[in-house]
């Protein structure tokens, strides 16, 4: 092998590794997509309510303050156990008033 690289060398490295780590790349990409869509997301589960509860997370911006599993950012309390702190998880009626007060109680 000669001990210089010459431009057309240097090119060709170049593109080749340019288009080869475009391409893992790209199948890294489908592959996740795919697994997100079918194996990751319970789609049994997904109910009305929690797609429009998703929809308001992501409009609200909820996850700039709080967490929900874990997930988010660490200024407000945590909202995958709200209801648990509140006594109120196996009184659906009690946790919509509890909710309900509590809302309407904020300064905003």
């Amino acid at each position: 092998m000669r001990e210089v690289m010459t431009k057309s060398m240097a090119r060709n490295v170049f593109y080749f590794g340019s288009l080869f780590f475009l391409v893992i790349f790209l199948l890294l990409t489908y592959q996740s997509r795919r697994y997100i869509i079918n194996e990751s997301t319970n789609a049994e589960t997904l109910t009305a309510s929690v797609e429009a509860g998703k929809r308001v997370w992501e409009r609200k911006g909820c996850i700039d303050c709080h967490t929900i599993l874990g997930e988010g950012a660490y200024f407000a309390p945590e909202l995958g156990n709200v209801m648990t702190r509140w006594g109120v998880a196996d009184d659906p009626e009690g946790a919509f008033d509890t909710l309900k007060a509590w809302m309407e109680s904020q300064p905003s």
